[in-house]
């Protein structure tokens, strides 16, 4: 949230109980996306979990952030689109760096996600392509807002959780970049090692940012090297619990809700060289449920951009989720939800420093158990300005 053209206003804080008044440094700023869909159900496919999408008519992102003593900063971040849900800030958290010459601090609040590298890359400015990854952004058939008392009813809402963002069912993400958590994490370098290390409330898929319905929270973090200039890789991890405590009916005798665990290992790797970027994510993500077993799912994405002198550029996208087995009642063997693949293409022209202009396509496939392959072709555009 540091980047960017900022407006700038001084005003007068309280920095502490009991201490003399100082200047805080409060700066505000902006990212105004237009975008268009040639369908309802390109865009249905692409919503969030709040329901807006890429793709919205409109999506307006404000800034506040304030350095409010040396080494102390808060951020905060809310966003407007035209969709349902009250205001609320998507970000908001201190970040304390104890030590001028040290990349080390500690992040506290409502957090960016920790894990993986798309955080910096929600923000249109920051994003090759239109979409969000399906990793990021799909959501599966498995409720959290009411247990699916077996494996029959799992395969049952297969293919329906991207349907369910009218705010009728709660269906659970992979990873939800859209929604995140309130937790605390360390984070710095120290070359050619980065790392990340913290806790959060809730889980990945399920954030708890209010009231924390999860008996327990989720540990996670990442480590990556830098060995080179142009080279980044990294592994990623979390483990806690997911399940609310209404779940706790449903439990065998001597079992505890903590004893179910949503788990997940990542992995990442960036490579740079003149014009030409590559960035790949894979995931491996497990649900241990109380019904229906070990729910997975295996996932990634990789992305690829040239630029041109002129300020244009090209990229795609590929990317697929992978479902795990179940074995229904009737000793049906099918995944416990559809796979799935999505392409994507953007030709992209910087108008400005702070205007981007983007026309893209993409494809999503997605395989019903014991049914023909369903194709979605959508064809986007998308108009950013920060200020």
């Amino acid at each position: 949230m540091r980047h960017g053209r900022w407006a700038t206003l001084r005003v007068i804080a309280l920095l502490a109980p009991g201490t003399a008044r100082g200047a805080a440094d409060v700066k505000l700023r902006g990212l105004l996306d237009l975008g268009l869909a040639s369908s309802e159900e390109g865009r249905v496919w692409n919503r969030l979990t709040f329901g807006d999408s890429n793709l919205d008519p409109y999506r307006l992102r404000l800034f506040l952030d304030a350095q409010l003593a040396p080494g102390l900063e808060v951020h905060v971040q809310t966003l407007l689109h035209e969709g349902w849900g009250p205001l609320r800030a998507d970000g908001a958290y201190a970040l304390w760096t104890p030590w001028a010459n040290r990349d080390l601090s500690i992040e506290a609040g409502k957090i960016p996600w920790p894990i993986g590298v798309y955080a910096p890359r929600t923000y249109s400015d920051k994003n090759w392509l239109i979409g969000t990854p399906l990793m990021y952004q799909y959501h599966t058939g498995l409720r959290w807002d009411a247990p699916q008392l077996n494996v029959d009813e799992v395969v049952a809402a297969a293919g329906t959780g991207q349907l369910s963002l009218d705010g009728s069912k709660d269906q659970l993400p992979i990873v939800d970049e859209r929604w995140w958590d309130t937790g605390a994490v360390a984070l710095g370098s120290l070359r050619p090692l980065e790392f990340s290390f913290g806790v959060v409330q809730g889980s990945p898929a399920w954030p708890s940012p209010g009231e924390d319905d999860t008996p327990g929270q989720t540990v996670l973090g990442r480590i990556g090297l830098v060995p080179v200039p142009g080279v980044r890789f990294g592994v990623s991890g979390s483990d806690g619990t997911w399940m609310p405590q209404w779940y706790a009916v449903l439990l065998p005798v001597g079992a505890a809700l903590r004893d179910y665990r949503e788990t997940s290992l990542m992995a990442d790797l960036e490579l740079a060289r003149g014009p030409f970027e590559l960035r790949g994510e894979a995931i491996h993500r497990r649900w241990q449920t109380i019904t229906a077993g070990n729910l997975e799912v295996d996932g990634g994405y990789g992305e690829a951009r040239w630029s041109l002198e002129n300020g244009a550029w090209l990229a795609l996208r590929g990317e697929a989720l992978q479902f795990s087995d179940v074995t229904t009642s009737a000793l049906v063997t099918r995944t416990w939800d559809d796979n799935l693949q999505r392409f994507e293409g953007v030709i992209g022209y910087r108008v400005t420093r702070d205007v981007r202009l983007k026309l893209g396509a993409q494809r999503t496939l997605r395989q019903p158990y014991a049914a023909d392959r369903v194709t979605l072709d959508l064809l986007t555009a998308s108009l950013g300005f920060k200020f």
